[in-house]
């Protein structure tokens, strides 16, 4: 696709004429081999059917073409063209290098886009006679509307899949941790998926302010723990670690430096540099919060827990602010 030479202001050389379209070269490149010159696009589509010359027929591959010489690109950024809706009253002349952006925005191009003053679309300018702002707009409407049922459709069918995903991961890390105990290798899988869970699942739970650490309950008695595995289940604890996370509400299993009333008490001042994440409120009305290990990377390894620890609290727990999150 070349330069219409009918629009050519003066005489053109017969060399920088595109053999292919018989138009001014655009974007010219040449065969390193016959030295021919061709529009880029044209010569393009030229070789998906054929692997030859059209003019000498000689062999002609991607590899042998090259850019014009720069005696040809002189020749052919001398030359003027007017624009094409000159016979509209469009008066200027131009290089051949500001002629395509030209006709984008030439006010005398009847296909130009103009902005329809009543509901502000934007239309081809020959059209704008014709259109219908009430019509236009409710096909509009319409269009979306299809959009919308075809993407909440897509969503369902997703979030379907999704679900199915999720029940293997979880078939899969119960395996997993069965086979544990079988070999060395085995355990550190099955810890490595234990972390990818645990920090995916924590991403989604908001972030809690602890104001009163003396409120922890730390010795919950069984119908607690009944509770307690309520809350984590419908905040969307992984299945597999379900267990692990309601065991680890005791004090006993939290790290040393919080095991006991006295430690904690000890460690109140590093406590605060926790970073906690809410989940839902025990039926009784308590407050539950966890402490996950890979958001604790910055505390002390005595109190850093290895996956995560559940604290229930009488008070002094809300959900913090976006900007006092730890990083």
């Amino acid at each position: 696709m070349g330069f219409d030479i009918n629009y050519i202001i003066g005489h053109v050389d017969e060399e920088l004429i595109c053999p292919i379209c018989t138009d001014v070269l655009e974007t010219p490149v040449q065969s390193l081999h016959c030295e021919h010159a061709f529009c880029k696009v044209c010569i393009e589509k030229w070789m998906v059917l054929k692997k030859q010359c059209p003019v000498d027929r000689s062999e002609l591959l991607p590899s042998h073409l090259a850019p014009a010489s720069r005696l040809m690109r002189n020749m052919l950024g001398r030359l003027q063209i007017r624009c094409p809706f000159s016979e509209n009253d469009c008066p200027l002349i131009m290089a051949l290098d500001d002629f395509r952006a030209h006709l984008l925005i030439c006010q005398f191009n009847p296909k130009a886009i103009v902005e329809c003053k009543i509901c502000l679309m934007m239309v081809p300018k020959d059209e704008l006679p014709d259109h219908n702002c009430i019509i236009e707009l409710r096909k509009i409407v319409q269009d979306q509307a299809k959009e919308i049922s075809v993407l909440k459709r897509t969503q369902v069918d997703h979030e379907i899949r999704i679900g199915v995903q999720i029940r293997e991961l979880e078939l899969l890390q119960y395996y997993l941790a069965a086979l544990r105990s079988t070999s060395p290798v085995m355990r550190n899988v099955g810890s490595q998926l234990d972390g990818y869970a645990v920090s995916h699942w924590c991403a989604g739970l908001p972030t809690a302010r602890v104001s009163n650490w003396g409120s922890v309950v730390s010795t919950p008695d069984n119908d607690m723990h009944f509770l307690v595995r309520n809350s984590l289940r419908a905040s969307g604890c992984p299945m597999h670690l379900l267990n692990t996370m309601v065991e680890h509400c005791h004090e006993e299993r939290w790290p040393s430096a919080m095991a006991t009333l006295q430690r904690r008490r000890a460690n109140q001042t590093q406590m605060t540099h926790f970073v906690s994440r809410l989940i839902r409120p025990l039926s009784s009305g308590r407050l539950c919060l966890c402490i996950f290990g890979p958001d604790n990377y910055h505390m002390p390894e005595n109190l850093r827990p290895l996956l995560g620890i559940t604290m229930i609290f009488v008070d002094g727990v809300e959900q913090a602010p976006l900007d006092s999150v730890h990083l």
